[in-house]
């Protein structure tokens, strides 16, 4: 998990005087309450707004692909809605604009052993092409 923290710049330096910014706090919550199978070392970032029909629509292929193999997915919301499918969003605390994401759907893949982001799309992909593209980043990360 601290490999996954120094992957996201942080809006403050953390800890600053013994504190911890609040977006890390969220996301260290998120991460403690994210169902992560034992010695599972990738995970899914998926960054979407409610009122976007895009995120709508990938929101439910990336849920199937993601159940299907059991990833973990950390959903961020830049509306601080969410869609029923993911209870565990956590709103956007300046982790997008940190990451550049100027555009949603969003999807990252994080590698918890070497702490690599690779970024997957910033569009919307069907089920069949969203395992295609995971696949292909996967292949990529060492």
């Amino acid at each position: 998990m601290d490999r996954f923290l120094r992957a996201l710049p942080s809006l403050s330096p953390w800890p600053t005087k013994g504190h911890w910014p609040l977006e890390t706090v969220t996301l260290i919550l998120c991460l403690l309450v994210t169902p992560v199978q034992a010695g599972e070392r990738f995970g899914l970032i998926f960054v979407y707004r409610t009122d976007c029909a895009a995120s709508r629509a990938f929101s439910y292929a990336l849920k199937a692909v993601a159940d299907q193999y059991g990833t973990a997915v950390l959903p961020v919301s830049q509306d601080s809605a969410r869609f029923k499918e993911w209870p565990n969003t956590i709103p956007d605390n300046g982790q997008s604009q940190n990451l550049n994401i100027t555009r949603v759907p969003f999807l990252a893949l994080y590698d918890e052993k070497t702490g690599a982001l690779a970024p997957i799309t910033s569009r919307y992909l069907p089920p069949a092409q969203l395992e295609q593209r995971i696949a292909q980043t996967l292949k990529v990360l060492p």
